[in-house]
């Protein structure tokens, strides 16, 4: 039974009590930011070495911000006996895990109750309050990556890192564990969360007494044949669009519905429905939605189209 640990309230026994459970952890400036590179693996410096992060050879444990976190209590404790104060920060995928991040300065709260009222209420697991009064949900890493920014003020954190207890928050209050225990996430990352790669074959036609066989439903499809969009993939499609894209790929799914609607093959009063929800789930505007749904309408149909 996981039992849990109480994690010292000083940085470095801190630290050493996450090595020694097996979590990789690193030093983190104050304001969140890691360690600069040597000039060896910085970019902009005239003696950098191309390489890549995980095969750095340079022999400076704190080059690469996250790459650098270790287990090795040897080296975490002489980095927080060299700065006691220092942040302790955990990589998400490297440690096995997804977290779901609610940052309340930006809707965080209202888009997890909004998001537990249309999937059902999310799986219990390890909770951390952030010194920010948000909420750090752990989970087990699905495998693949995932959407980095789906809602309002909620962050799916698989490759960045996160901030462990008791790290110090900008505004001077700490991160804690609820219920001041620490326990290893062992709850898989909720399926309702899963972003949906595979897509569903191409139904075939039902029977009927016209000579129409849908000629055009690969123009629907994905291409290469063989998949084709419903109303829930394109919902999917809609809730994964990443930050600063999120119009056009709500456009996108707008004219892939318009197109399948055209084959008889969805119902358009349906997709719309649908489309217009999840845009707003996301924090579109309902009257710029529906004004791309509408342009939608009249864009001549691409068959050259990838998702």
């Amino acid at each position: 039974m996981n039992v849990g640990t109480k994690i010292p309230k000083n940085h470095r026994d801190a630290a050493l009590a996450y090595a020694a459970l097996g979590i990789k952890v690193f030093r983190v400036r104050r304001s969140k930011a890691p360690y600069a590179n040597c000039p060896r693996c910085d970019k902009h410096s005239s003696i950098y070495i191309p390489h890549r992060p995980e095969q750095c050879q340079c022999g400076i444990p704190t080059c690469h911000g996250f790459w650098a976190a270790t287990t090795d209590t040897t080296l975490v404790h002489r980095w927080w006996t060299e700065e006691p104060d220092a942040n302790i920060g955990a990589p998400c995928k490297l440690n096995g895990w997804a977290v779901l991040d609610v940052d309340p300065r930006n809707g965080g709260h209202a888009s997890l109750c909004a998001l537990e009222h249309r999937v059902g209420v999310l799986p219990g697991t390890t909770n951390q309050v952030t010194g920010g009064n948000g909420l750090h949900m752990l989970y087990l890493s699905p495998g693949y990556d995932l959407p980095g920014e789906p809602f309002p003020g909620i962050d799916f954190k698989h490759n960045g890192y996160i901030l462990l207890a008791p790290s110090v928050h900008s505004s001077g209050n700490r991160y804690q564990w609820a219920g001041g225990i620490f326990h290893k996430p062992s709850t898989a990352w909720p399926a309702p969360l899963l972003p949906r790669k595979e897509k569903r074959p191409i139904p075939q036609p039902r029977p009927t007494t016209h000579r129409h066989t849908f000629p055009s439903v690969r123009a629907a499809g994905r291409p290469g044949g063989g998949k084709m969009w419903t109303i829930e993939d394109l919902v999917q499609h809609v809730m994964d669009g990443r930050e600063g894209n999120r119009n056009h790929t709500f456009f996108f799914a707008a004219c892939r519905a318009h197109e399948l609607a055209a084959q008889n093959l969805i119902n358009l009063s349906e997709a719309e429905a649908a489309l217009l929800h999840a845009a707003s789930a996301i924090g579109l505007t309902d009257s710029e939605t529906r004004n791309s749904f509408d342009s939608a309408a009249t864009r001549p149909s691409d068959r050259t189209w990838a998702a």
